[in-house]
């Protein structure tokens, strides 16, 4: 599963920002953590087929990205930004993931 602060919004940005956050010692893995995070922020269900990853970023490559290295030392200081959706997704190695909604004009 995944570890998600409430959905928060941060006041200092236009627009506002989704934050959830991965739990690396959990059974879900990161690109599932991404998926459900933009399932609450898009507000789909989150077995809505026409929400997925594949079209932006490999789901594999993204969870091995972050992995642990092979001696089990934590990978630190790298973040990983793509778009779904119109939805800008930051992913940062300490689990963080950001989720902006598209720019109106």
């Amino acid at each position: 599963m995944y570890r998600q602060n409430s959905p928060h919004v941060s006041q200092s940005r236009s627009p506002p920002v989704y934050r959830a956050m991965h739990d690396p010692s959990g059974p879900a893995t990161l690109s599932t953590t991404v998926v459900h995070a933009l399932s609450d922020c898009l507000d789909v269900d989150v077995t809505d087929s026409r929400l997925s990853l594949y079209d932006s970023v490999d789901p594999d490559a993204l969870d091995a990205l972050f992995r642990p290295r092979h001696d089990g030392r934590p990978r630190h200081g790298g973040t990983l930004s793509f778009s779904v959706r119109g939805h800008s997704v930051t992913v940062d190695s300490d689990g963080e993931i950001l989720i902006e909604p598209p720019v109106r004009r």
